[in-house]
């Protein structure tokens, strides 16, 4: 059974709040967007789902301590406690593959059909432009829920916001189920790429082309940013095809309030002109 409280380097007395800071930091590290593993990300994701929520922690937690219901016979177990398990599982165990394990019988297994135990999560996904990304807005969105019943909910995006990430409203999912808490609402958002930018992490990626002579020379290019400045970059003497110029503080947003951003790579590609007999041999006397 995984140790949902190293995973995450915390121990078991750990507050909420320092079970989410942890997995923030350990996300920042790891999230496949930032060139981590997704497979240890995916594991940091379970153990702080896991353990974010006081239910779902208490269920682990007595798992850790107990076992499962189903490894061990009622006597070979030294913690096995009928009150116990009859608690946490009122009087019913999964043994997996449909098969249950009711302590009322003695534990001799008998078949059963799986039901839910509360309203579901609804998950929609927002496709965004990068341009968008670039400035903190709000949008309404509707959705429909497993009821049948149309939903609406605004959501409000921060500057910057990162491809993939899923904002969570609670209470706001299904609601099937009468007398049950419903489901949350998952918004999980696209940022798709937009008016010649490419992002890779907070930075930001686009191309230019210039003459052979400019290269030659060196030039100046002018660039329409996404929150639609115009900004120059200096293209130095002598630049090759497929230079990459680096412009600091122009790519997206990390930290509005102290206007911290990433950085903006342009690519320089060198056009090559047909040129006639004449200036081809004007070159060659250079």
């Amino acid at each position: 059974m995984k140790n949902y409280y190293d995973i995450l380097g915390v121990n078991e007395k750990a507050s909420s709040a320092e079970i989410t800071k942890a997995f923030k930091n350990l996300a920042k590290t790891h999230h496949p967007d930032r060139g981590g593993d997704e497979a240890k990300f995916k594991e940091i994701n379970e153990a702080h789902d896991t353990l974010k929520n006081a239910q779902k922690r208490h269920d682990y937690d007595t798992m850790r301590k107990f076992g499962r219901p189903g490894m061990t016979g009622a006597g070979e177990h030294p913690f096995f406690n009928e009150d116990i398990f009859g608690d946490f599982f009122s009087g019913v165990g999964n043994m997996g593959d449909g098969v249950q394990f009711n302590f009322s019988t003695g534990g001799r297994p008998r078949s059963f059909r799986q039901t839910r135990r509360g309203n579901r999560n609804v998950q929609v996904r927002m496709a965004i432009s990068l341009k968008e990304a670039m400035m903190s807005h709000e949008k309404t969105i509707n959705y429909k829920l497993p009821s049948g019943r149309d939903e609406f909910a605004t959501v409000k995006i921060p500057a910057g916001v990162q491809h993939g990430i899923t904002f969570k409203f609670s209470g706001m999912g299904d609601d099937s189920i009468a007398n049950m808490p419903r489901g949350d609402l998952l918004v999980l958002m696209s940022v798709l790429d937009s008016d010649g930018y490419t992002r890779e992490g907070n930075d930001l990626y686009t191309e230019k082309t210039i003459d052979c002579f400019q290269a030659v020379r060196g030039t100046e290019i002018q660039l329409r940013t996404l929150d639609d400045k115009v900004i120059k970059v200096k293209v130095p003497s002598g630049t090759q095809p497929g230079t990459i110029l680096q412009v600091q503080g122009q790519g997206m947003p990390v930290h509005k309030t102290l206007n911290i951003r990433g950085n903006l790579y342009v690519k320089v590609h060198v056009l090559i002109p047909q040129l006639s007999a004449q200036d081809l041999k004007k070159i060659k006397d250079l």
